[in-house]
């Protein structure tokens, strides 16, 4: 899914309820304080005309999918199914009512997972180096709080720092003081022991997939440099090629830890 219709919008507004142009329990203030305190997002509706309702639709319409599962998260925080089983139990709602609450939190639930898409998950790595551990934990938390564009940039800084730690375990140095991320995953994988070329025919497609880490690694920094937040850029990767640059660095990542640690 790469962001809610119409269809799935007003299933959310149906989930929350409505009762005379207002949307759920939500004031003018609480809507406004909603963004911020459950949805980490810099939103105002106060700029928007109309009543709660129809400002919360005109908001969520316009999201881009990462805001709008942020969104949804919120709204599954602010109104959990405690919620609608304390109103079946005060007569509130209907038990038919409550039904068809659990159906479209089902449906609100799966929508988030789709709109974020998927990261491989982080495991660990054999080599213990605490400045990439503290980095990838810093992609973690940025990609959770803000976007996958965001942390690109983190993504880039932990295979930088893992690439230099290992060029210093085997005593590679560099003459100039700046080394391209490139460079130093080029002499690496010339001069470690565990990553010597097999001249075999059957090794050939393997090898060449190697090779083309080196301008995996030349875009990533491209991307990094021209389309990331480390530089004041106007051009930000998209969430999906952010969420995809984000995934092929941690695949990289572990195969180069798990063939240094052969």
């Amino acid at each position: 899914m790469s962001k809610l219709g119409g269809v799935e919008v007003n299933s959310v507004v149906s989930y929350i309820g409505v009762n005379g142009g207002y949307l759920g329990d939500f004031t003018y203030p609480s809507h406004a304080d909603f963004y911020p305190r459950y949805c980490s997002l810099d939103i105002n509706p106060n700029e928007y005309q109309g009543t709660t309702r129809e400002r919360f639709i005109k908001i969520l319409s316009d999201s881009n999918s990462n805001e709008q599962s942020k969104i949804l998260l919120g709204i599954l925080e602010k109104y959990p199914l405690e919620y609608f089983e304390d109103r079946l139990e005060n007569e509130f709602i209907t038990l038919k009512e409550y039904k068809q609450k659990e159906r479209l939190h089902e449906k609100i639930t799966q929508w988030i997972t789709q709109l974020r898409g998927e990261v491989i998950e982080q495991g660990e790595l054999k080599h213990d180096i605490e400045f990439v551990k503290e980095v990838l934990q810093q992609a973690d938390t940025l990609i959770a709080n803000h976007s996958y564009s965001s942390a690109v940039d983190r993504a880039h800084t932990a295979l930088h720092g893992y690439l230099k730690e290992m060029c210093d375990e085997q005593d590679i140095t560099f003459n100039e003081q700046n080394v391209k991320i490139q460079d130093m995953w080029g002499r690496l994988k010339t001069e470690h022991p565990s990553f010597n070329i097999d001249v075999k025919e059957h090794q050939r497609p393997i090898n060449q997939t190697v090779n083309a880490i080196s301008k995996f690694l030349e875009n990533m920094n491209d991307i990094r440099n021209r389309h990331g937040f480390s530089h004041p850029n106007d051009d930000i990767i998209e969430e999906n090629e952010a969420r995809f640059i984000i995934n092929l660095s941690r695949v990289l990542l572990y195969y180069i830890d798990s063939k240094t640690n052969a």
